[in-house]
C-alpha cells in the first residue's frame, strides 16, 4: 500500500502536519509510558468472558500506531535540546509562559524554536519516508 509524501501546511508559524503527528505522538508516548492503551481492553459486551477467551476491541478509528512510531524515531533523530521542547510542548503541555520557565528561556522564544523543530522534524519524516 502507498503512503501519501508528506507534504507542509505551514499555519501560524507552525508546520501544521507536523503540528498534528507530534500531537499524536504525544497523546501516544504518555500511554507508553502508563503502559496503558487509551482504550479498554476489552469490549464492555465481552467483559465476563474469562481470562484468555475473550475477545479484545479494536483501537478506535484514526489510532494508527505504525505513524506514532515513525514520529517517534524521527523524533529521537533531533538534537537533545530539541527533544526535550518536544517533549514540554506535546507530552507535558501548558501555557507558553509555564514551558518556557521550564525549559528556562524567554516565552517569545517558544514559537521560533518549535518552528525549527517542525522544520528538523519535517526532513527526518521524509529521510524515514525514503528509506533513510
Amino acid at each position: 500500500m502507498q503512503r501519501e509524501s508528506i507534504q507542509p501546511t505551514v499555519g501560524k508559524g507552525m508546520i501544521l502536519d507536523v503540528d498534528h503527528r507530534l500531537c499524536r505522538w504525544g497523546a501516544w508516548s504518555r500511554r507508553m509510558v502508563a503502559r496503558a492503551v487509551g482504550y479498554p481492553p476489552c469490549s464492555p459486551m465481552f467483559k465476563d468472558t474469562p481470562a484468555g477467551k475473550g475477545y479484545g476491541s479494536k483501537p478506535p478509528l484514526g489510532v494508527d500506531d505504525a505513524d506514532n512510531g515513525v514520529t517517534d524515531r524521527a523524533v529521537k533523530r533531533l538534537s537533545a535540546e530539541d527533544i526535550r521542547l518536544c517533549i514540554e510542548v506535546y507530552q507535558i503541555g501548558g501555557t507558553t509562559v509555564e514551558i518556557a520557565a521550564r525549559i528556562g528561556c524567554h516565552r517569545q522564544r517558544i514559537p521560533e524554536r518549535l518552528h525549527r523543530v517542525h522544520q528538523a522534524l519535517l526532513g527526518h519524516l521524509q529521510d524515514i519516508e525514503a528509506g533513510c
